[in-house]
């Protein structure tokens, strides 16, 4: 019965699931994954030698060559030690709570778009779009990826992940106004609660689906001889983020169908979209509550002052009969 409320719902799904197509399962076990042209029985090693395999390799004892450290997770990342990939998702935890409370004052209050509105949502959904579909283009595409160039592999995945965070944030802060802007004063609780139950929903969906794209879109890794180090890493989360940008843009695009574009977008000192003006009534309506407002006032008078109105009254409906 709140449909203003129940649109924002769904693209709340949408949105959060554009996070969780790539951040939960896919970003630690590519981050962790060892680069593909180095496993199998051509790299023999030593167990007690912890560097004889390169990072993200590990030294099986009954093989004595290096194989995957997450047998059958995949490989072709920067095989980072537990421990960073652990700060790498925590820095981004904290950077999007930090963003989040900072919005209202560094983003929307200095861009004019104070109380937000669905156009402001809108807005920044679209731009929502951006990191994650760069993400998949570089991943896919790039020398620095296809090419095994670490350093710019993780210069590449530190810049789309704070540029994702910060973006994303901005969204969760105007999509957190206006759910309480849409609720209904004596449903605020359940309306709140339904909204974050569809928050819930999307978060599993964006989990569930990446763990099955990154296992799957991949495909299996064939040019190691003797050895499955399981899928592409690199096509995994490729797919991942291409994923998420399609979950971004139905977000925003759902965004759409909410009634609430009175007060327009503005971006700064440029207008995007003009404010509606509002409907201002009738001459006539005006002039037919006039006399409404003067009977109520003079019936209190008397009741000969009561007969006389009553009369007027009766008179103008005659004319209107005629």
């Amino acid at each position: 019965d709140n449909f203003n409320l129940n649109v924002l719902s769904l693209a709340r799904l949408f949105l959060f699931a554009s996070r969780d197509f790539w951040f939960e399962v896919p970003l630690p076990f590519y981050l962790r994954s060892p680069d593909c042209q180095t496993l199998g029985p051509d790299f023999s090693c030593t167990p007690d030698d912890d560097g004889s395999c390169t990072r993200g390799a590990l030294c099986d004892p009954s093989l004595d060559y290096c194989t995957n450290v997450n047998p059958g997770g995949g490989c072709g990342g920067p095989g980072l030690d537990r421990v960073v990939v652990g700060a790498f998702l925590g820095g981004y935890i904290i950077l999007y709570g930090q963003v989040q409370s900072w919005t209202p004052q560094l983003v929307t209050g200095p861009l004019n778009q104070t109380p937000p509105n669905k156009m402001t949502e809108v807005f920044w959904g679209m731009i929502n779009c951006y990191p994650t579909m760069i993400a998949a283009l570089v991943v896919y595409a790039s020398d620095a990826f296809r090419q095994y160039q670490l350093t710019s592999m993780i210069t590449w995945l530190v810049i789309i992940i704070v540029s994702f965070a910060v973006i994303f944030a901005i969204n969760s802060s105007i999509h957190s106004f206006l759910v309480v802007k849409y609720a209904k004063a004596d449903k605020v609780a359940v309306s709140v609660g339904f909204y974050y139950m569809s928050n819930a929903l999307g978060r599993l969906m964006g989990t569930l689906g990446s763990g099955f794209l990154y296992t799957y879109a991949g495909g299996s890794v064939e040019n190691v001889p003797g050895y499955d180090p399981g899928t592409d890493g690199r096509l995994g989360l490729a797919a991942c983020f291409l994923a998420g940008t399609i979950s971004s843009l139905l977000a925003a695009v759902i965004t759409i169908w909410i009634k609430d574009e009175a007060s327009g977008l503005k971006c700064g000192n440029w207008t995007i979209v003009d404010a509606k003006e509002p409907i201002e009534e009738d001459s006539n309506q005006e002039g037919d509550q006039e006399p409404q407002q003067e009977s109520s006032s003079l019936i209190v008078a008397g009741n000969g002052v009561t007969s006389e109105i009553q009369l007027v009254e009766s008179q103008n409906l005659d004319q209107d009969r005629g």
